[in-house]
């Protein structure tokens, strides 16, 4: 019987927390990032999709090796922007909390289904 190698790491996707900061209508500013978190992580569904014939959102959540009081200076907060690359597939969704959970923080948040599917 040939044995197949299987390849499971616990943080097999790229995730990246920006904080987008968008000028008023009467500044000449652009829109400016902050780079909350960017590294490995896990992205996945909490099994939630709601909506309606337009619209349907799923939650969402992320497991990142950082423990909470290990984080330095910014933190994800509710606004935030999470991207996450799974393969050539990258996801964008909205944090709306975070919270610590044994050596990890947990990002929750919620993905539009049809913004950038």
């Amino acid at each position: 019987m040939r044995k197949v190698k299987v390849s499971n790491p616990r943080y097999p996707h790229t995730i990246k927390i920006v904080r987008r900061e968008v000028p008023d209508r009467y500044s000449e500013g652009e829109l400016s990032e902050q780079i909350v978190y960017e590294g490995i992580g896990r992205s996945y569904t909490d099994t939630t999709t709601t909506g309606d014939a337009k619209v349907d959102s799923n939650k969402r959540k992320a497991s990142i090796p950082v423990r909470f009081d290990e984080w330095d200076g910014l933190v994800p907060m509710s606004g935030d922007v999470l991207i996450a690359v799974k393969g050539n597939i990258a996801e964008e969704w909205e944090v709306k909390d975070f919270e610590p959970d044994n050596n990890r923080s947990v990002v929750y948040g919620q993905m539009n289904r049809n913004s950038n599917m």
